[in-house]
């Protein structure tokens, strides 16, 4: 049954890909309206694929040496620290070349994994490591390099610390850390979105590279009522990046949410603190201040920290938070920090409404 859902799936996405460019051809209304039901057929039977596989049944062991993921189609080392050792960037790129010079677990393709497609692994709901529950990876290290290069400083790599699930940067020459190796499992549909960088600072960097499923080409709609959805990841967000003009606690930020929703903001009673992952679709890592895609729609976007839903686990007090100036994720204390609000929801649920969706 698994392997069935895992064929439809991948037969579903390429029929997304299809129907993602065929959305932005001159059509008419009725067209547009058939190929949004379509899209939202699929979101659904996304969803049942997820929660079949559940948290049990999400790693594939090949029992050779390598995993794959079900849901993001990645093929990850099952040893996390393959390379032996702690590296610079420039050296970690290096230890991946070796890796395939030797063809790795019989493979010639390996990748030093872009940020998105390594915080993919990241679970902020437990720590020590920060992986999902019943993982099979052995040899979890802590901190781990990423193929992609900082927007502000091309001297430093984004990094993530697996003990908890920071999002940070790191000096490309004079900070060492490890290398977990990743390759496109056969066969697979790009489900990872690109990060952006284009510009390439080392062979085989994410800038070279550029992996990932392609940015629509007319990825916001402004729905003219407040709202701006992003067909990248299918995310609803208020128009207003910032409709306090002020920073808040975070008790005070959730409160603000559920005004929105008593109040009905733009048609609507289900807006949300975002998690970590929904901000981190946003984001361009070839930008910043702010870090993301140009010719967004979005107004008064603060180029600042924005708070998440999401508590530390560790640490109750403190909460995890975007920083739309650089791109990094780390907590804050809940209390005595006061930083930016930003309303999302999902947009599946516009099916509940009467609103004409135009994807023109």
């Amino acid at each position: 049954m698994k392997q069935v859902l895992v064929e439809r799936r991948e037969i579903l996405l390429r029929g997304m890909n299809y129907l993602q460019n065929c959305c932005f051809l001159k059509t008419s209304t009725c067209s547009r309206m058939l190929l949004f039901l379509l899209l939202f057929a699929f979101i659904l039977f996304s969803g049942e694929i997820r929660k079949s596989f559940g948290e049990e049944n999400r790693f594939l062991d090949h029992a050779d040496g390598t995993v794959t993921d079900r849901l993001t189609g990645l093929m990850w080392a099952k040893n996390a620290g393959p390379a032996a050792g702690a590296y610079n960037w420039f050296s970690a790129l290096d230890a991946i070349s070796r890796l395939n010079a030797n063809k790795y677990c019989g493979y010639h393709d390996w990748r030093l994994p872009n940020i998105n497609e390594l915080a993919t692994l990241i679970d902020r709901s437990r720590y020590a490591p920060a992986l999902p529950c019943n993982h099979p990876f052995s040899n979890v290290k802590v901190w781990y390099w990423t193929s992609t290069t900082t927007a502000d400083y091309s001297n430093h790599a984004w990094r993530i610390y697996f003990f908890l699930g920071h999002i940070d940067y790191g000096h490309k020459q004079h900070m060492f850390n490890h290398v977990w190796p990743v390759r496109t499992a056969s066969s697979a549909v790009d489900l990872i979105p690109k990060t952006g960088q284009n510009i390439s600072y080392y062979a085989g960097d994410d800038g070279a590279l550029k992996s990932g499923k392609a940015w629509p080409e007319k990825r916001f709609y402004d729905h003219g009522d407040g709202t701006v959805t992003d067909h990248l990841s299918g995310l609803m967000w208020t128009k207003n990046a910032n409709l306090l003009h002020d920073k808040r606690n975070w008790s005070e930020a959730k409160k603000f949410i559920m005004r929105l929703n008593v109040k009905k903001h733009c048609g609507y009673k289900d807006w949300r603190l975002p998690k970590v992952e929904d901000f981190r679709t946003l984001l361009n890592y070839s930008k910043e201040n702010p870090a993301l895609p140009v010719r967004n729609p979005f107004l008064h976007i603060a180029s600042d920290i924005y708070w998440s839903s999401e508590p530390n686990v560790q640490e109750s007090d403190y909460i995890w938070c975007v920083n739309l100036k650089n791109s990094r994720v780390d907590y804050y204390n809940k209390i005595n920090h006061a930083e930016y609000i930003w309303g999302v929801r999902n947009v599946d649920e516009i099916t509940s409404t009467n609103r004409s969706i135009d994807l023109d």
